[in-house]
């Protein structure tokens, strides 16, 4: 247990540090023998909790991010219906068919889809991979970079070019090809799932329309997204420890839009296609 210990500490410390380091720092911080840190650096890159980023330096992989994910509150059961009934909106406005997948196992399983009418498709339409999908550059596009890098070295996809698509994604604010995909953001600006609208591939004016129209039906996913993840407000007049809660504020209706994703995420490298 005291290894197991010492391991989640030089992984916490190089998380805190917030960019790569080399053997030897890590070495000096974790006050332990050089052999011993790499054999626990080997073990975390094995299970994707730490990347090699070069021939001596470490950074965090994509593997806490996803069990920073999976820590988030699921999606309440009784939001479904208002994420459906935004999809059949952008549908019978686009008069195409839309889909929403959430990310799981590694790519975004499609979990609702209704038809170009609004109705329901019952089963959706399959997972879809993040390499080579308009659905994956749209998430991955509003991601740390280590993911989109780790995706391209699991897929044998060229890092440098996929980056520079992911870039473009996110300039764009959506993905576009044989479908258009608009990020679902948290409140932190990172993507937590994607929304995708089959287009016709030779029509640009109507993939901008419809693209733009992707984006703001992700804004109202977003929002019944957050209103699930969110507690239910203390009632009026409770005390709350030993203190009397105030009465909730007032504001106009809506699903309230994400934040806008921090600048430095993605535009270090440019990424999104």
């Amino acid at each position: 247990m005291q290894s197991l210990s010492r391991g989640l500490a030089l992984l916490g410390e190089l998380g805190r540090r917030g960019r790569p380091m080399t053997l030897t720092e890590l070495t000096a911080v974790a006050g332990l023998h050089k052999s011993t840190v790499h054999r626990m650096l080997a073990a975390f890159i094995e299970h994707g909790l730490v990347q090699r980023v070069d021939d001596n330096r470490y950074t965090v992989g994509v593997g806490l991010y996803e069990l920073a994910e999976s820590a988030r509150p699921a999606p309440a059961t009784a939001r479904w219906p208002h994420i459906q009934a935004a999809l059949g909106a952008l549908a019978r406005a686009v008069r195409r068919p839309v889909g929403f997948a959430l990310p799981r196992y590694g790519g975004l399983v499609r979990s609702l889809s209704v038809d170009a009418r609004g109705g329901a498709i019952t089963p959706p339409r399959g997972t879809a991979v993040l390499a080579d999908t308009e659905l994956g550059a749209a998430y991955l596009a509003f991601r740390p970079r280590a993911e989109a890098e780790r995706c391209a070295a699991q897929h044998g996809t060229d890092g440098y070019r996929l980056l520079l698509s992911l870039g473009r994604t996110r300039a764009r604010g959506y993905a576009v090809g044989a479908a258009v995909a608009a990020p679902v953001l948290g409140p932190d600006g990172l993507a937590i799932a994607a929304v995708e609208v089959a287009v016709d591939e030779h029509d640009q004016v109507a993939r901008q329309r419809i693209g733009v129209a992707a984006v703001g039906c992700a804004r109202r996913v977003a929002g019944h997204l957050a209103a699930a993840a969110e507690p239910a407000p203390a009632p009026a007049g409770r005390r709350v420890a030993g203190h009397l809660a105030p009465e909730p504020a007032l504001g106009p209706g809506g699903p309230r839009p994400s934040r806008t994703p921090p600048a430095g995420l993605m535009a270090r490298s440019g990424a999104s296609a």
